[in-house]
């Protein structure tokens, strides 16, 4: 006879699919939410480190104005629900979506470098 938690952990391994975090930090031994979490706040989560990601893309640098962060935000959120859903036109739109928010962003200003500074000097 198989132990009901060795079958659980199976199912989960072979026939689910990976949300993208650690298991051990945010469920218990039967692959359930802990107290305190949810799926809202996995949700905030991933769209967290999907703006980090398009935000080292972007801005390694920083420099990006607060226009630029809100186009940002509002893309990482549009590309999370590109990401989830379920019908291919909803994902396409919002994938449309965020690439013209990302299109919109200003580069930041160019820096004179080091050498430039010293042509300068007389």
């Amino acid at each position: 006879m198989v132990d009901f938690d060795i079958f659980c952990s199976l199912i989960r391994c072979f026939g689910g699919q990976m949300s993208g975090e650690r298991q051990d930090i945010f469920r218990d031994k039967r692959g359930r939410y802990k107290p305190g979490f949810n799926t809202g706040m996995a949700k905030r989560m991933r769209i967290a480190a999907k703006l980090e990601e398009l935000r080292c893309e972007f801005f390694p640098n920083g420099g990006e104005s607060v226009m630029d962060a809100n186009r940002m935000a509002l893309a990482a959120r549009h590309y999370f629900t590109a990401e989830t859903s379920q019908n291919p036109i909803v994902a396409q739109r919002a994938t449309r979506i965020a690439e013209y928010l990302l299109s919109k962003l200003k580069p930041p200003s160019q820096l004179p470098t080091a050498r430039q500074l010293l042509d300068r000097l007389p």
